[in-house]
């Protein structure tokens, strides 16, 4: 069978599938090893697992070729050395319970692989389907298998596919409807790893109409993780009149790589909160991606970045109106040290039935070392005529009379810079409303900021 894609009117032929894996270097290694391991996956996942397999097969890793990762180059970091894997390691209980949450449903997962053993979750009520997201025929839950890559299959983004190809384990939360969950569910995420090891955690969150719930996601590593990539990707459908609220903690080791994609449906009147706060890691990309397709719905993205040495963070936000009298709010907030590099790339896409939309985009940098960089593109593309939409920008340095000021009332210029830097970030720590976890937060900004 032959293949042919067109781009840039440009025709290409390909001989036929067979020969496209053979011949896709990177993909042909991980699409082997995971045909393999995923013998007896659910028929409906393994269908689509396959197409993603061959999309991505022919598009690649992304580069700076690519136009939404020309300040992100992952090719250079994710190469074909790296082995796709998943399972469990051994680790104690010791290490665990810092991260634990108090009046919490905490979830752990160690190299994809949930672990009753060290999750606490007897605040979990009746009726509440939280758990792994295992793919194995027997054990798939219905909604999960009917909902799988519904908000993501659009999506052409390389690491998407990759994730939708060669994942194999991951949480899955469903919310039934009228149900207010009153406790947080706490997914913490650890990476033991071993050195070139590529993790593709899945994630699906589903709430019905009238149902609350309050996700919290945290990323760490355990160990001496050198050049550990995860690819993580999460689906989350907020339907009529519910409300999410979802703060993701990016704080894995230095020699770690992180790529998250997140794909947000929300429906009538639905409500959904969403702040990253990125800590650590050599290099950390956040695909953040927003469908508003009904009428009253509420979208709020909040970020916080903080960077050292020569750590690289991009938050590449998509946010798209589809309905009308909708709003979305984003503000993202970037402290850059050293030779760091921040970059934030976000559009607001409002279609021609999406009229009174009312949103608004905001980033807000701090460049604190010399050869600290900052790349920042706000965007809004509109086809409705009756709408309230803004953006900006800006970035400088910590304000000299400030410092001034606190220095005068006996502060020493690197704790009065210290607490510039804290005021400036509690603008998005703010947007957290769980207080357990904000205090969690803003003790590791604090850390982070010595």
């Amino acid at each position: 069978m032959a293949l042919t894609s067109e781009k840039s009117g440009k025709k290409r032929t390909v001989a036929g599938e067979d020969e496209l894996f053979k011949n896709s270097g990177v993909a042909g290694k991980w699409l082997g090893e995971i045909e393999q391991r995923l013998g007896d996956t659910n028929p409906l996942i393994k269908h689509i697992q396959n197409n993603a397999a061959k999309e991505f097969a022919r598009t690649g890793l992304p580069g700076r070729r690519d136009e939404d990762y020309k300040y992100t180059n992952i090719r250079q970091y994710l190469q074909e050395d790296f082995v796709a894997r998943n399972g469990q390691e051994n680790i104690s209980v010791e290490l665990i319970k810092p991260l634990l949450l108090n009046n919490s449903v905490n979830l752990v997962f160690i190299n994809d692989k949930y672990v009753p053993g060290l999750s606490v979750t007897e605040n979990l009520p009746e009726g509440i389907a939280a758990g792994d997201f295992y793919f194995n025929k027997d054990r798939v839950h219905d909604k999960a298998a009917q909902h799988f890559n519904k908000a993501a299959g659009e999506s052409k983004n390389p690491m998407a596919l990759l994730n939708t190809a060669l994942a194999g384990n991951g949480f899955y939360i469903f919310v039934p409807k009228n149900f207010i969950l009153d406790v947080p569910v706490h997914i913490i995420h650890i990476i033991t790893g071993e050195v070139k090891s590529l993790y593709n955690p899945r994630n699906l969150v589903y709430l019905e109409e009238n149902s609350q719930l309050t996700l919290i996601e945290s990323y760490h590593t355990v160990g001496d993780c050198k050049q550990v990539f995860t690819n993580s990707l999460t689906e989350l459908f907020v339907e009529d009149n519910a409300v999410l609220e979802n703060y993701i903690l990016q704080d894995e080791g230095a020699g770690s790589y992180h790529s998250d994609s997140r794909f947000l449906s929300i429906g009538r009147g639905g409500k959904s909160n969403c702040v990253t706060v990125s800590l650590n890691g050599i290099i950390l990309r956040n695909d953040s991606n927003v469908l508003i397709h009904g009428e009253h719905a509420e979208a709020h993205l909040n970020g916080l970045f903080l960077l050292k040495g020569n750590d690289h963070t991009d938050n590449h936000t998509l946010v798209e109106h589809l309905a009308p009298n909708c709003s979305s709010k984003e503000l993202y907030k970037g402290i850059i040290g050293d030779s760091a590099t921040g970059v934030f790339n976000g559009k607001i896409y409002v279609h021609p039935e999406a009229q009174k939309t009312d949103a608004y985009q905001s980033n807000k940098n701090v460049l604190t070392g010399d050869k600290a960089t900052i790349d920042t593109k706000p965007q809004l593309e509109i086809y409705a005529d009756d709408v309230r939409c803004s953006h900006g920008t800006s970035t400088g340095k910590l304000n000299e009379e400030a410092l001034f000021y606190l220095q005068s009332r006996g502060l020493n210029k690197q704790l009065a810079k210290k607490v510039l830097l804290q005021a400036f970030a509690k603008e998005v720590s703010n947007t957290i409303k769980n207080e357990a976890f904000r205090t969690f937060i803003e003790k590791k900004i604090q850390e982070k900021l010595i």
